[in-house]
């Protein structure tokens, strides 16, 4: 069992960049404080820090254990507060965190009084963090399915291919597959949420998509196409307004129904009456929600 005093050692030294230095921080003997660290690497048994140099620097495991060590302690220090004031922290990716949730968690919040905390940001980011225990739940555009969790889906939403109004297919409802290759795609390139679904659902011919990456987000995106630089397929939720405004155009894709699976996910050890199951037990993102 990992000590947490020893973890925050470990973190003093890498602040300070020194035995000594740690010592005076934490008010400890230097002797004090190379024993926790002996005693933390023998716990690991991993060496975490380096000897060989003046200065303290960590070892390629030490650099691994860096963040885990920063979220126990961080995790310790707020347990007060966690436990005094009933809350909720999730995490989601970015698209799903600004076009589709934030109803659901004003609705969350007004319902049970409960205070939500977020954080929104790349999809395999946020399930980094909800890895290291910086999180009660997370609702992500994909989940790579770790052990220690469950996931349910949230939501299935439904992709659109957007262009401009005076693109060459404004005027229309729907395109063929063979359509969408002739024309630049923005964004959905391999590794993203989008490119993942496009090439499930097209196979093959998803290698022939002529994808422009490094936009940097759907807004990035959407300013693009409304430019005139090619078409796009986004979340429906993410271009409701625009398509109101008669800024963009949504066209489905003949013969294919191309949808996303929003995943909720939580830490199977949370007790039934945390805030996060309370979120967690409802099927999607037009329930409302009960207090557990």
């Amino acid at each position: 069992m990992l000590n947490l005093v020893h973890a925050r050692t470990f973190l003093a030294i890498v602040e300070t960049r020194g035995v000594r230095s740690a010592a005076r921080l934490l008010e400890l003997a230097p002797s004090t404080i190379i024993d926790h660290i002996r005693q933390l690497e023998e716990e690991l048994a991993v060496p975490l820090l380096d000897r060989q140099t003046r200065e303290a620097r960590t070892t390629a495991e030490g650099e691994r254990f860096l963040p885990i060590a920063r979220a126990l302690v961080e995790t310790a220090e707020r347990a007060p507060a966690l436990l005094r004031d009933r809350h909720l922290r999730i995490v989601s990716s970015s698209n799903v965190g600004i076009y589709m949730l934030q109803p659901s968690i004003a609705d969350f919040q007004t319902t049970t009084g409960i205070t939500v905390e977020t954080w929104i940001g790349p999809n395999p980011d946020a399930i980094d963090r909800m890895g290291r225990g910086e999180a009660d739940l997370a609702v992500l555009e994909w989940w790579d399915e770790r052990k220690g969790f469950s996931a349910r889906t949230w939501a299935c939403e439904p992709l659109v291919i957007i262009v401009a109004p005076g693109h060459r297919w404004g005027g229309l409802d729907a395109l063929t597959v063979e359509e969408l290759l002739t024309e630049p795609l923005l964004g959905g390139e391999p590794g993203t949420g989008t490119g993942r679904l496009l090439r499930q659902q097209l196979g093959p011919l998803a290698d022939q998509l002529m994808t422009i990456g490094g936009l940097g987000s759907t807004e990035a995106v959407k300013r693009a196409v409304r430019a005139g630089r090619g078409a796009s397929v986004v979340m429906r939720s993410a271009v409701t307004d625009e398509i109101a405004a008669h800024q963009l155009v949504a066209l489905s894709l003949r013969g294919i129904a191309l949808s996303k699976e929003i995943k909720m996910v939580v830490p199977e050890a949370l007790p039934s009456t945390a805030p996060a199951m309370g979120f967690f037990a409802d099927a999607g993102p037009e329930r409302s929600y009960t207090v557990i």
